[in-house]
């Protein structure tokens, strides 16, 4: 008995592992609201074309599925060593949007209006 339970504990801990790496129990979808238009990110999309996870989370080890966010470094001002949250933006999402179309992969959108979608009135 206290065999088996040990072995599904293995088991239920290996499964529970694979999700959490996978981006499963990811926010699947993120809103940004800059006063120049809401940005919305799908972590999915992004999870499905597998990219290695520290190309955005540049803080987290090989491995981690959890971490700090970019909102925990980065503000908007530069504070200390940490660029402001748009230059980090601007530099990571938009910057690997344009290396992807560059390398003929599948890109997401780089210009202003593209991910700055303003509410309609």
């Amino acid at each position: 008995m206290k065999k088996g339970l040990i072995s599904v504990g293995i088991l239920a801990g290996f499964l529970l592992s694979l999700l959490m790496v996978s981006g499963v129990f990811a926010k699947d979808v993120i809103e940004y609201n800059p006063p120049y238009g809401k940005v919305t990110f799908t972590h999915k999309k992004h999870v499905d074309l597998k990219i290695d996870c520290m190309k955005c989370h540049h803080t987290w080890k090989k491995g981690e599925t959890t971490g700090k966010l970019c909102k925990d470094c980065h503000k908007a001002k530069v504070e200390g060593k940490a660029i402001s949250a748009k230059d980090a933006y601007h530099k990571d999402c938009k910057g690997c949007h344009e290396e992807a179309k560059k390398a003929n992969k599948p890109a997401g959108p780089a210009g202003c209006t593209q991910c700055h979608v303003k509410a309609k009135k």
